[in-house]
């Protein structure tokens, strides 16, 4: 769903807002967090501090106040003489200035003497006591009776030390209760490596969840979950490293974390006070921006429909939107200039200058619908691609506007459609002598870089609305008349019906011609006409004739559809069909035992075809045959169309041992230019000259001429068409080698040719 210009600028401020005030909220929720943790670290550190400053401070009355009872006279008597009351009594005297009650005299192997303490009994053996001495100290921290014990030992000498004292400080409930006062901080005393409690100043249960705790708890869980609230770290006492038991200050930090919740609320309610203040102030600069907009964006479709004027009644109290609607006013000239411009290129021919196909269309299509008549004159430079070629697309180019001028003169509609393709529109329709008058002056030759251009057309005539009623129509029919104008010797067509027909007929040939192809069906089939060497008249070579019987269109003469293959491009598949059938054809023949060669006939395309060249080659290599069992034929004007080109081609297939033979000899451009330079080792007189040369003296004599010309060259001469055993005679007269045609057999199909073989007295 889309969303107005206000609401998108509302929302955007708005989430601006609430995003930097939760930037500020978690700012300060972490340097607030951060805070108040290091104050507790900084509290728990203090806590530590007092506690061990506590310890020690009443270690050192314990010393003092035990000097003064080891160096007292009376004790020391009493010590010395074994006076165990006298003894006990000081020890109950001292303990109550102490603070304390464990009080014990011990002899140096270790044995208590007397005690003022639960903990020692007299006669018992002190083991703590020798721990001290061993380890050269006067102080230590013991385990006794499940109870974390400070012992200090002072040495009684009376003169000489005889004795010492035990003055302990018993970590009872009582004396933990007041150093957490002295601290401000919760005392648990547990045993070393282990979390089971053996004293503390909070409940068991409590104090074994702290010690169990595995990190401190965090602000959510003191705020939210109700859990344990308090940081544990655990402290040593002086210089005391392996302590015993294990001793943790647990500080509660509730108070601190409810002070954090109030900053972290006033901070929340001012950023809701901040949000809802922006929210109001967003709503009207939302306001502001989009009213004006919108009335641009209206002032806009307008000119989207074609309706150009000002854009805005009144400037606009934004800088930017009164820049944006002289820059819509801006938009409007050239969108006025652009669409003049598009028009003319969607109209016209960028090269020349004249309509394109485009706008004939329209064109046309308003003239019949106006009920007007015209005549339409379809105009092709011939061999366009060849100006191209020869003179450059420069040239070509230059061409095409010359011949754009010249027609520019005439009244009437031109236009370009393609290439060298043109139209000319005309309501009055030309005569025979106006469309010559008009060829004359478009062949005139294009000067054109100091180059003459020559230039030849074609025209395709159309009468309208009689010969065609649509655009659709008219292209269709303009195709088939300019075909036929391009490839009739007639320079202009007129359209006729049979053309039609004959268009037709081509496009089914072509269709049905691929689906043969592409089918490998028997529609397609190879047919022998037999040669007989004159000196000898015996079969000596076959002509390979392609024959084809359509299913839809009968029996199509070879000369008909080859030439419609050439034109689409399938001569190519119908030339390696034949050679691969002639082949397989002339193998079967090689296997039976025959040495006759078989001609195959090549068209223009094939022997500029270096690729399917190569196949032949190998399709030979593939049935063991070799180049000289297979004699090509090529046409006298196939040479002509790019002599050079077939110059090279047959040169390097007569390199590789194939021989070659120019058929229908006499009826193109008959050179001796040709014979000369050609690798042909045979010439073929067209059947033309043959048909009645034992009546027509014509005949007789360029036959004759043919012949001697060939020997001149060391020709060999096939003559085709011999129909009589007068021809016959006549040619074996003059010299000619080969003969071919009715009289000595018909074209026949491979089983057919066999039978004949067996049975005619021409065999070999």
């Amino acid at each position: 769903m889309q969303k107005t210009l206000s609401q998108s600028l509302f929302q955007t401020l708005l989430i601006g807002i609430v995003i930097a005030s939760l930037l500020i909220i978690g700012a300060v929720w972490r340097s607030a967090n951060t805070l108040v943790v290091q104050n507790i670290d900084h509290d728990i550190l203090l806590a530590e501090k007092v506690f061990d400053k506590v310890v020690a401070d009443r270690q050192a009355v314990i010393r003092s106040v035990s000097k003064v009872l080891s160096r007292s006279f009376d004790f020391r008597r009493a010590v010395g003489t074994g006076n165990i009351p006298s003894i006990e009594a000081a020890f109950t005297s001292y303990a109550e200035r102490l603070n304390t009650n464990i009080i014990a005299l011990v002899s140096l192997d270790h044995t208590v003497v007397a005690t003022h303490s639960d903990l020692f009994e007299p006669g018992q053996n002190v083991e703590s006591s020798l721990s001290l001495v061993a380890k050269g100290q006067d102080s230590g921290f013991f385990v006794v009776n499940n109870n974390l014990v400070q012992l200090n030992l002072i040495r009684v000498e009376i003169p000489t030390l005889r004795y010492y004292m035990l003055i302990g400080v018993d970590f009872d409930s009582d004396l933990l209760n007041e150093l957490k006062q002295l601290v401000d901080a919760e005392i648990i005393i547990s045993e070393a490596g282990s979390n089971k409690v053996i004293k503390a100043t909070l409940d068991e249960g409590d104090a074994q969840l702290i010690l169990s705790s595995e990190r401190d708890p965090s602000w959510v869980d003191v705020t939210f979950k109700d859990e344990l609230t308090y940081f544990a770290r655990q402290v040593s006492i002086g210089s005391e490293q392996d302590l015993p038991m294990a001793i943790t200050l647990a500080v509660d930090v509730t108070s601190s974390f409810n002070a954090f919740t109030r900053i972290q609320l006033t901070i929340l309610a001012f950023c809701l006070l901040a949000i809802l203040v922006a929210m109001g102030l967003s709503l009207l600069l939302a306001r502001n921006v989009s009213e004006p907009v919108s009335k641009l964006v209206k002032a806009v479709n307008k000119v989207a429909s074609g309706s150009y004027g000002a854009t805005l009644e009144a400037p606009s109290k934004l800088k930017e939107i009164t820049e944006l609607a002289n820059a819509v006013d801006s938009m409007q000239a050239s969108i006025k200039s652009r669409e003049k411009h598009i028009r003319y290129q969607a109209e016209h021919d960028v090269l020349t200058g004249l309509f394109n196909r485009n706008y004939v269309e329209g064109f046309f299509e308003s003239e019949l619908k106006e009920g007007r008549a015209v005549q339409v004159v379809a105009i092709t430079v011939i061999g366009f691609r060849t100006i191209n070629d020869l003179y450059g697309y420069s040239n070509g180019d230059n061409t095409l506007k010359a011949l754009a001028e010249r027609l520019q003169r005439w009244p009437g509609t031109s236009a370009r459609l393609a290439g060298g393709e043109i139209l000319y529109i005309s309501q009055e329709s030309l005569n025979d002598d106006q469309l010559e008058t008009l060829k004359h002056i478009l062949e005139q030759p294009v000067e054109s870089n100091l180059i003459a251009i020559p230039v030849k057309v074609a025209m395709a005539i159309i009468e309208c609305p009689q010969d065609a009623a649509s655009s659709e129509e008219l292209f269709r029919k303009m195709n088939i008349v300019t075909d036929e104008a391009i490839h009739s010797d007639s320079w202009c067509v007129r359209y006729r019906t049979d053309l039609e027909d004959k268009y037709n007929r081509r496009l089914a040939i072509t269709t049905e011609l691929k689906r043969a192809l592409a089918s490998q069906q028997n529609e397609l089939s190879m047919v022998y006409q037999p040669k007989v060497d004159l000196r000898t008249m015996k079969v000596c070579s076959m002509e390979a004739l392609i024959r084809w019987n359509n299913s839809a269109l009968g029996f199509v003469p070879p000369d008909e559809f080859i030439t419609i293959a050439e034109q689409a491009g399938l001569i190519e598949q119908v030339t390696t069909w034949v050679m691969q059938q002639t082949i397989a054809d002339l193998a079967y023949f090689r296997a039976k035992g025959y040495e006759f060669t078989v001609a195959m006939n090549l068209s223009t395309q094939d022997i500029q075809n270096k690729v399917l060249l190569r196949k032949l080659v190998a399709l030979l290599t593939q049935e063991g045959l070799s180049p000289e069992a297979l004699e090509l034929e090529i046409t006298e004007s196939d040479l002509v169309a790019d002599a050079s080109l077939a110059i090279e081609n047959l040169n390097e297939l007569t390199a590789r041992g194939f021989h070659f033979a120019i058929d229908d000899f006499g009826t193109g451009y008959s050179s001796l230019a040709y014979l000369k330079n050609l690798p042909v080792t045979t010439i073929k007189i067209d059947k033309s000259f043959i048909l009645a040369l034992a009546s027509d003296e014509n005949d007789q004599q360029i036959v004759h001429t043919v012949l001697s010309l060939a020997s001149v060259f060391n020709l060999k001469v096939v003559a085709e068409g011999v129909e009589d055993v007068a021809s016959l005679e006549i040619l074996k007269e003059w010299g000619c080698d080969i003969a071919q045609g009715y009289f000595i057999s018909r074209p026949l199909n491979r089983s057919d040719l066999e039978n004949w073989l067996q049975n005619t007295p021409f065999g070999e």
